[in-house]
């Protein structure tokens, strides 16, 4: 299933669509236009919400559960002689490489799901593009 997530610049609550050739983006919450999807083929030429033509890929990861696995490796750390931070580490990145990749919108911070075979074409967020935009959000 393909699907766009989003704050909503209205009503601030977080939502997902599903997306389909044509696809009219409404808030399901409070019925806010975000935009319109013409063909899903093109959807990466620009951003079917702000226009931006530049995307970055992310996992689809809860980065505080991977903070926490971190922080319970290191908080054993005296009991294990160091042994934990390797395991938990390993961990870690067995966890974060079975989760999927999603791509985002530097611009207006849109998730979108589902388009594996597209994320070979972005790259991980890059800082410097990342500042540009940060006046955005």
């Amino acid at each position: 299933m393909k699907s766009i997530s989003r704050h909503c610049p209205r009503c601030k609550q977080y939502a997902a669509l599903e997306l389909h050739d044509q696809t009219s983006l409404n808030c399901p919450r409070c019925s806010a236009r975000w935009g319109r999807v013409a063909t899903l083929k093109e959807i990466f030429d620009s951003c079917p919400v702000c226009q931006c033509r530049q995307f970055y890929i992310s996992k689809d990861f809860n980065q505080l559960l991977g903070c926490l696995v971190m922080l319970v490796g290191i908080a054993l750390v005296p009991f294990t002689y160091g042994l934990s931070l390797p395991v938990f580490a390993l961990f870690d990145w067995l966890l974060a490489r079975r989760v999927e990749s999603l791509i985002n919108c530097y611009k207006c911070g849109s998730e979108f799901r589902g388009f594996k075979e597209e994320t070979n074409r972005f790259k991980p967020f890059l800082h410097h593009v990342g500042l540009k935009y940060d006046k955005y959000r």
